[in-house]
């Protein structure tokens, strides 16, 4: 297994991920681009970011595969889509997440030295790339949930249906 330099981050992550989940809730809350969020939309949001920070180490590891998060979260978008989660809001709750825990990771680090610069240059790259694919694939298993739905309720022709969900999407392929 590759071991990150940034491990001992990762793990502080780790450690506190309760109080940052009580920091990006909190935030969330009182973001009115998160305004259709109800309790139990809370709950599963909370649940899915919990599970995150507690695994943050194997999210950003090397050794997970940007299948296994493709996997995972385009499971997600399809739960957000069937929860009636606009997808501007779940994308907002990912951004929030992301930042909070840098925050965090930023203020609870003394770094003076390069090495402790390269720790954490090495843990933003992980982390950008984790949410950035968690993110991509959030979107794409929204939309083939909203693209399934569309069609129990319409039908066009294959041209038309062309120009709604685009000859080279991941759709006709």
């Amino acid at each position: 297994m590759t071991h990150l330099i940034s491990d001992k981050l990762v793990e502080l992550v780790e450690r506190h991920s309760d109080e940052i989940l009580k920091r990006w809730t909190s935030r969330l809350l009182s973001d009115p681009s998160t305004s259709s969020f109800s309790s139990s939309h809370m709950k599963y949001i909370e649940d899915k970011a919990r599970s995150i920070l507690k695994n943050l180490g194997q999210w950003v590891s090397y050794e997970t595969s940007k299948e296994e998060v493709g996997r995972l979260y385009a499971a997600e978008g399809i739960e957000l889509f069937q929860m009636a989660i606009p997808l501007c809001e779940g994308i907002r709750a990912i951004m929030v997440l992301r930042r909070t825990l840098w925050n965090f990771v930023l203020n609870e680090s003394a770094f003076d030295s390069a090495f402790q610069l390269h720790q954490m240059q090495e843990l933003s790259d992980r982390v950008i790339l984790f949410f950035d694919r968690s993110l991509f694939y959030m979107v794409r298993g929204y939309t083939e949930a909203m693209h399934r739905k569309y069609r129990e309720y319409c039908t066009l022709s294959p041209e038309d249906d062309a120009q709604v969900l685009f000859e080279k999407s991941f759709y006709n392929r």
